[in-house]
């Protein structure tokens, strides 16, 4: 890939972010890049292609970034906590508006939601499995319900009308991480680091 192309590629996704994809058009990308938009519309022949490799940047991002915390945690215990204490950069600056506008492109969604069914949702009920093998996880909690309710919760929080009143994204998700993980673990598992946070 060229740099010009990576630049386009690299300023639509931080346009489409921070604004929203639906708030964010071709001129503003070419105009902050800056190329014609006659180069952006040869390199991706539309918004929606465009917006369909950001999609495939913030996959790339999230798996590798998954792998990173799977790859580099002793147990599940330590994954678990390094998944809270690095939620920001999980994040990957993900607004509201984004995954409101998301919502209103089906392709798009539905390769997110593929994404999480073949490759997150399988790593995450091992994850859970082991960590009960280990006595770190709770054995009365079946992972693959755990797994559902998460996928329920992350496809239900994709509404925008589910926010109003709860505060910004990031408190919500904090708050449901701290739900989450202290609503798991079994009593008695070394968990201190949340707790003191």
């Amino acid at each position: 890939m060229s740099a010009k192309k990576d630049a386009v590629l690299e300023m639509g996704r931080r346009l489409f972010l921070e604004r929203g994809i639906l708030q964010t058009s071709m001129e503003q990308i070419a105009e902050a890049v800056p190329v014609s938009k006659m180069t952006i519309y040869n390199y991706y022949q539309s918004k929606e292609g465009l917006l369909d490799h950001v999609v495939d940047s913030l996959i790339e991002d999230t798996w590798n970034l998954y792998r990173e915390v799977m790859d580099n945690a002793k147990d599940p215990l330590e994954a678990l906590t390094l998944f809270y204490e690095e939620k920001d950069r999980f994040s990957l600056d993900v607004t509201q508006q984004f995954i409101t506008d998301l919502v209103k492109f089906p392709d798009q969604m539905a390769k997110f939601l593929t994404f999480n069914r073949e490759k997150i949702i399988p790593e995450f009920e091992m994850m859970i499995f082991k960590g009960q093998q280990l006595g770190q996880i709770r054995k009365d909690i079946s992972p693959h319900l755990l797994v559902a309710f998460l996928t329920f919760i992350k496809e239900f929080t994709a509404k925008s009308e589910w926010y109003d009143g709860l505060g910004s994204l990031t408190a919500v998700s904090e708050q449901l991480m701290i739900i989450l993980y202290h609503g798991i673990l079994e009593q008695g598992a070394n968990h201190t680091e949340i707790q003191e946070q």
